[in-house]
């Protein structure tokens, strides 16, 4: 059953049913407990990895630290937790990653850069990259900083400026370079490769650049086609990421898909005319891997294991622009948990929590496998449905959606009975994810004054 409404949002809620709400304590102890295993995971493969990987507050002070190796640290972590940048490093480190934080907190774009530091290890380059952590709202700033030993490249682009002759620069580099060297010509020709180069690509038997393009994900193929255009266009490229699917008989193999860093440079005749290039490959899955694993981890709501705030309204975002098939449309479905605060008042925040944990997970349960559930206020979730065919379609789900948030619940303290109040947007056709979002909340809104009449679909005049 739903209600088809013309209507501008109202802006005074309308009296609450009253209600007590609440779910199945096993779900959320699952919830808990998937928590801490995916930490526990994520923890592992930060301390497995090469690379250093820090966090940082906005004074660039350290609150954490992995890496395999202390001899790339300049102090001993118990001497660099709780100190600055500045501090355990050196004042003009400090300020100029204080500036890149400043600036990464106020664009939310990752920034890198390069500086070479006195460690244990010796003199090494690193390169660091500084990227936002997402938090609550109203939770102080959180960066993660990772920093990868770049000294064998750093010798490497010095030894190529120092040799001038192209071959005690293949053969200097073949030797001492821990990443894949090939060399192309003008007419498309692979004139060189080392043995790296053959351990990440495998035979590369028909030494031509089309060769190793047919390896690229077709996704990425542009990607890699421009790149090459413009080095020897005299642009050079650095850690382009590319991912590449090699065959069953390439060293990495298994038909197995790959993620790799691709360095170009331009080589130039003693005129200074452009003859080909010189390329380094590395293959760089398991930091892609990291990256991912930190994204996840910022997007999820620790307490529901929904998608958080600001992960859902970029989702949102992301199914409005895209392109949509002939006759397919999007929907998004507003829950809001009725009489929340009466659960917090008579049973304390605690039992509130679970609550919502309950939810979270009815919610997921309710949704199609390609949706998505993302919390985005105290007691108010989305269900982000992309390829919706119609709006009877929509609240259809909206319904499942409606009737998975009516059970009895225990809390704890108490047992209380869950209600919910939604409202579904459906659209085909061209409509801000701002617009999107402030349909569904007004159907929302116009379920809740009809206290649980069913679901209300919004809809426009005529």
């Amino acid at each position: 059953m739903y209600h088809e409404v013309t209507f501008v949002r109202m802006s005074d809620r309308a009296p609450h049913c009253w209600q007590d709400v609440v779910t199945n304590m096993s779900e959320s102890q699952q919830a808990v407990e998937a928590l801490r295993e995916s930490e526990a995971r994520l923890e592992t493969l930060l301390s497995s990895l090469d690379d250093l990987v820090f966090e940082l507050d906005e004074n660039g002070t350290y609150l954490g630290i992995w890496t395999t190796n202390d001899a790339l640290l300049i102090a001993p972590r118990s001497q660099l937790l709780g100190r600055t940048h500045a501090e355990a490093i050196s004042e003009e480190v400090g300020l100029r990653l204080k500036q890149i934080i400043a600036s990464v907190g106020e664009t939310g774009r990752p920034e890198i850069w390069e500086y070479c530091l006195e460690v244990p290890a010796g003199t090494r380059w690193f390169r660091g990259r500084v990227a936002p952590i997402a938090g609550s709202e109203g939770s102080s700033r959180r960066f993660c900083l990772l920093v990868r030993d770049i000294t064998a490249q750093k010798e490497a682009e010095q030894e190529i400026t120092r040799l001038l002759s192209r071959e005690q620069l293949l053969s200097r580099l073949s030797e001492s370079v821990p990443v894949g060297l090939f060399e192309i010509d003008l007419e498309g020709h692979v004139a060189f490769t080392n043995d790296r180069m053959h351990t990440i690509v495998g035979d590369l038997s028909a030494g031509s650049v089309a060769a190793l393009a047919s390896s690229v994900v077709v996704e990425d193929r542009p990607v890699f086609e421009a790149v090459l255009a413009g080095v020897l266009d005299g642009r050079p490229a650095d850690d382009v990421e590319i991912r590449l699917r090699f065959p069953h008989d390439a060293p990495l193999a298994g038909g197995t898909e790959r993620v790799c860093a691709l360095s170009l440079r331009a080589l130039t005749d003693t005129a200074g005319v452009v003859t080909g290039a010189v390329g380094c490959l590395s293959d760089v899955t398991d930091r892609a891997q990291l990256h991912h694993e930190l994204e996840v981890k910022a997007s999820v709501d620790k307490l529901t294991s929904c998608l958080n705030r600001e992960a859902s309204l970029d989702l949102v975002e992301r199914m409005t622009t895209a392109p949509k098939a002939p006759g397919e449309g999007n929907a998004v479905i507003y829950v809001d948990v009725d009489h929340f605060k009466t659960v917090n008042d008579r049973f304390g925040h605690a039992a509130g929590d679970s609550l919502l944990a309950a939810v979270g997970g009815r919610l997921r349960g309710a949704a199609r496998r390609f949706d998505a559930v993302g919390r985005v206020g105290g007691d108010e979730f989305l269900v982000i449905c992309p390829r919706v065919e119609s709006s009877a379609q929509a609240v259809k789900i909206a319904e499942r959606v409606a009737a998975a948030t009516m059970a009895t619940v225990d809390v704890g303290p108490g047992v209380v009975e869950l209600r919910t109040s939604v409202g579904v947007a459906w659209t085909s056709g061209a409509l801000s994810a701002d617009a999107f979002l402030a349909q569904a909340d007004a159907a929302m809104y116009e379920s809740k004054r009809k206290c649980h009449e069913g679901v209300t679909l919004f809809t426009t005049a005529g």
